[in-house]
């Protein structure tokens, strides 16, 4: 009995082809788990060539002649023997017994069936009666693919001529299965947004998984992922522990540990089990997490190419201006996603990843008491990464009962900032943190000073105008004062399109 967020492959082969699928890219392409089904559908013609009546060479048609009931009851027997045979050939076959081994390593149910037909009827009506999530077409069944696509709405794959998998369509949100259906509108909404997102990076072709796996790591699994956390796997970004690690079928995985030692395990659980619900192109997927004694970690989906702290640091000059606006645009949108879900805290340019097409997303999102984990960060680090650290907190920060969107909001201020300006190290700002020294600038309107040195082309007057004044509203000492997410975002579309931007309150800065 299939659960609702069970998924069913099905692969359609032609038994006159040969069988040239690998079960592993499959799983992998389709980012299939644990009790997940794929069925292997070998489809036999019919009749085979004894059934056949063909026309002699003189091109004489020949008239048909009605069967009897004993010649077709015969022919249904044969069928029934051939379809027997196929399968007895199939299941003791090289490649379905390598299927079936690699089935076992990767933890999914598989099973093979086959039945004779015409093919495109056979595999469509078999398809639907199986409740396929996804099908998967042999690579000689190229010229079938609009056929399909025209009779099945499940998600539709193929096999390349170099045995590679190729999504053609990904499967719908409602097959693929909702935990709570009260809330199905507002997924779809979700799916649509995440089907029209960077699925694939162009550069090194590092491809988004489809849905979540909802995995519960080991913390042995996670030493084995990152080579017992060695630091040549270290990818910690600005006090943050997080590891690149590798899963069994090679597919790259973040893990970042949580420094909070005061939450409870019931907090940490729930709190899971929030961001496991999270999809949103703008934001990285929690694919799973650990907790097992006094480790705590979330796992991730890798990020292609670093962060924007990074990029920022190494004063990268591919960040072009027009590029900077995106990724603060994206990263708006990804984190007003999270504000509508009842998801805060830890936005600072660390958590902002991207991609080699620089495509921004959200990481590290939403850990309980962050404030607290920086909070005890801090004091093992150098007093001026602490002083960095703390800089993307709101001064109301350690306050109980304040409203933490408004938190947020000041911490993508810093964000914006960091992105007119460049990273600043303390040799720039002469020993001051990075908003004492950019303050007086502000106040002073001097705003060609704040940019960046390593921008090429000078920024867009216009749009540096009012990005800073964006960032100025965000950075207001008054929560009250400051923008919304959704304002925000508003905001930074109406100056990328060069629209007639919302007017701000009086233009003075109150830092």
């Amino acid at each position: 009995m299939a659960t609702s967020s069970q998924q069913r492959a099905l692969i359609i082969h032609d038994a006159s082809k040969q069988l040239c699928i690998s079960l592993r890219s499959v799983v992998i392409e389709l980012s299939l788990r644990y009790g997940d089904k794929v069925e292997l559908l070998v489809i036999t013609e019919a009749f085979t060539e004894k059934h056949r009546l063909h026309a002699k060479r003189c091109g004489l048609m020949l008239k048909s002649k009605t069967h009897s009931s004993t010649t077709i009851n015969k022919h249904k027997q044969d069928i029934k023997e051939e379809a027997q045979k196929t399968l007895v050939r199939y299941s003791n076959s090289a490649e379905f017994k390598e299927m079936l081994m690699f089935a076992e390593i990767l933890q999914v149910e598989f099973e093979i069936a086959v039945e004779a037909g015409m093919l495109k009827e056979i595999a469509v009506e078999y398809a639907k009666a199986f409740r396929a999530t996804h099908i998967i077409l042999g690579r000689k069944l190229r010229k079938e693919l609009k056929y399909f696509i025209e009779h099945l709405s499940c998600g539709i794959a193929r096999v390349k001529s170099d045995s590679s998998i190729e999504i053609v369509r990904p499967p719908q949100l409602e097959e693929i299965g909702t935990v709570d259906e009260a809330t199905s509108k507002q997924k779809n909404s979700a799916w649509e947004e995440w089907e029209s997102s960077h699925i694939i990076c162009s550069s090194c072709r590092n491809r988004r998984p489809w849905h979540k796996l909802k995995k519960k790591f080991t913390y042995a699994e996670l030493q084995i992922a990152t080579n017992g956390f060695c630091q040549q796997n270290s990818m910690s970004d600005h006090g943050s522990k997080s590891y690149l690690g590798f899963l069994n079928d090679q597919r790259k995985i973040l893990i970042r540990e949580n420094p909070s030692v005061t939450t409870r395990e019931e907090d940490f659980q729930r709190e899971v089990r929030m961001l496991e619900g999270v999809r949103h192109s703008n934001v990285a997927l929690l694919i799973g997490s650990c907790s097992q004694g006094s480790h705590r970690f979330l796992v991730y989906e890798y990020i292609c190419n670093g962060s924007l702290y990074k990029h920022l640091s190494d004063r990268n000059r591919e960040l072009t201006w027009e590029i900077r606006i995106n990724i603060a645009h994206g990263a708006a949108k990804g984190l007003e996603y999270l504000h509508e879900q009842g998801i805060y805290g830890s936005m600072r340019s660390s958590n902002i990843l991207i991609t080699h097409d620089f495509h921004p997303l959200l990481s590290y999102y939403g850990l309980i008491n962050q404030y607290e984990a920086l909070g005890q960060s801090s004091g093992q680090l150098p007093k001026i990464s602490a002083m960095r650290t703390f800089e993307h907190l709101a001064p109301e920060y350690h306050e109980t009962g304040k409203e933490l969107s408004k938190a947020d909001v000041f911490s993508f201020g810093v964000v914006l900032l960091e992105l007119i300006t460049g990273r600043k190290t303390i040799e720039d700002t002469d020993g001051q943190s990075f908003l004492r020294w950019a303050r007086p600038l502000l106040r002073q309107k001097k705003y060609t000073e704040l940019t960046d040195p390593v921008l090429k082309d000078s920024p867009d007057v216009y749009q540096l105008y009012w990005l800073v004044r964006v960032a100025n509203k965000c950075l207001s000492l008054d929560p009250k004062s400051r923008y919304s997410m959704k304002k925000v975002v508003k905001a930074l579309s109406d100056i990328i399109n060069r629209s007639s931007v919302e007017e701000f309150s009086p233009t003075d800065s109150d830092l």
